[in-house]
């Protein structure tokens, strides 16, 4: 169900989904961060992760100022902590880091020379920022952009804090219908999607997906809205597969036959092992897990011999009208994988969650608005309303 809460000292008005599926128009407070401290968490180093206070930033030239109100913590977040983050590694980024790459807020403010967004507005934004002036990214592929910018990854502060300044060239307005956990995993979804269609064109059939984690749910769910498939999901753990096939979906602990599509979710190494043993000849596989390690192995014989083709996909360029439309169509709902909530104060529990590797751990999001209190207190609520599906934490 709604609620108000109670964060700060602008009122605005929203239309927000309930449990129940009913949109209902409640009342919302963004806060004036102007007059408040800044909260973020920040990863300091390795296994050193904090939530600490500083002087809130303005929106420049270009720029918005955004409340994040949903954020979710990611695998690539879990290698950010680790300092096992390719990026990290080769000395692309460097600590310390503001995660929070799967986002949602609201705009509390805007920079001169901004059009299009407006106060209020709720947006998300697009991990992957090129410096929109090179020929990459003149040619569409601002994702490999090498003065590139990846938010709350490399050399960008993330959404998990109570203030994001973030440009609007890289930013989408959402309608206000759209629920803040849906919004948070549009850029996932975004990464899901844009997976989806590097697989070829033709011929449409099957497509097995290895590993029922947040990105392999949000594939099947892409998938099926789309028309493509059908999706059958590889998941070795009993729980996930058990959560995927209450989603509709068949789920099966190893491949039982060749496909000649097939998406690695997984981001291990005999998750990737499965994807190539599970691909027919002539078939493509799609990586789209991180592994957070110097090397996977790979049986090139069997790729070659096999006329296999296997595709990485990084990002999500060029597609994010289209997924935002899912989601605001109700086409897809992300929200429907998030097991767990935790407030901005618990960001470190948050983490510790989501590494953990629990099968009943789907999805982690953060809500930087709110404090551990209204969770514990929300919990409650959760476990007496019969009609709230409720996520674990909030």
């Amino acid at each position: 169900m709604a609620a108000q809460l109670s964060l700060g000292n602008r009122q605005i008005t929203r239309i927000l989904r309930s449990s129940s599926g009913r949109f209902e128009q409640i009342s919302g407070i963004v806060p004036d961060v102007n007059s408040a401290a800044h909260r973020q968490a920040v990863l300091i180093g390795p296994n050193d992760l904090r939530v600490r206070t500083q002087t809130g930033g303005t929106p420049g030239a270009g720029e918005l100022l955004i409340t994040p109100d949903a954020v979710g913590v990611c695998g690539t977040d879990l290698e950010l902590l680790a300092g096992t983050m390719g990026y990290l590694t080769d000395g692309g980024a460097t600590y310390p880091i503001v995660p929070g790459h799967e986002w949602t807020g609201v705009v509390d403010s805007v920079g001169p020379g901004v059009n299009g967004f407006a106060i209020g507005d709720r947006v998300v934004g697009e991990c992957s920022i090129g410096c929109g002036v090179c020929g990459v990214c003149a040619a569409g592929r601002y994702h490999l952009c090498p003065d590139r910018t990846e938010t709350g990854i490399l050399n960008r502060a993330g959404g998990m804090a109570s203030t994001l300044v973030f440009p609007a060239r890289a930013a989408h307005r959402l309608p206000p219908s759209v629920d803040p956990l849906d919004a948070a995993l549009i850029e996932p979804l975004a990464v899901a999607y844009r997976g989806l269609h590097r697989l070829p064109a033709a011929p449409i059939g099957p497509i097995a997906i290895v590993g029922a984690g947040t990105i392999g749910l949000l594939c099947a769910l892409a998938a099926r809205a789309i028309g493509m498939g059908p999706v059958l999901l590889v998941e070795h753990h009993a729980a996930r597969r058990r959560f995927s096939a209450g989603l509709g979906f068949d789920a099966v602990a190893t491949v039982p036959h060749r496909f000649s599509q097939v998406i690695d979710a997984t981001g291990t190494p005999s998750g990737t092992a499965a994807a190539v043993q599970g691909t027919a000849d002539g078939g493509t596989i799609v990586v789209l897990g991180l592994c957070g390690r110097p090397s996977v192995p790979v049986d090139l014989d069997s790729l070659v011999l096999r006329d296999l083709a296997m595709v990485g996909s990084l990002g999500s360029p060029g597609v994010w009208p289209e997924v935002i439309d899912l989601v605001a169509t109700g086409r897809v709902l992300p929200s429907t994988i998030v097991s767990h909530e935790f407030a901005l104060d618990e960001a470190t529990d948050a983490f510790t969650r989501a590494r953990d590797a629990d099968p009943a751990t789907r999805k982690v999001v953060v809500r930087p608005q709110r404090s551990a209190a209204s969770r514990q207190a929300a919990s409650l609520q959760a476990a007496t309303d019969p009609e709230r599906p409720g996520t674990a934490s909030w």
